[in-house]
């Protein structure tokens, strides 16, 4: 299950899953670069 734009529970349909994958990866290159930019400041 995940939650729609009016905050209600819909179905997982693979379009969805897909959708939720591509945003997971943009979320984790930004958390990566977000780190090394914090490393080098050392």
């Amino acid at each position: 299950m995940t939650i729609d734009g009016n905050g209600k529970f819909i179905p997982l349909t693979p379009k969805f899953k897909e959708i939720n994958s591509v945003l997971n990866r943009v979320h984790n290159k930004r958390l990566e670069k977000s780190q090394r930019l914090l490393m080098m400041d050392y």
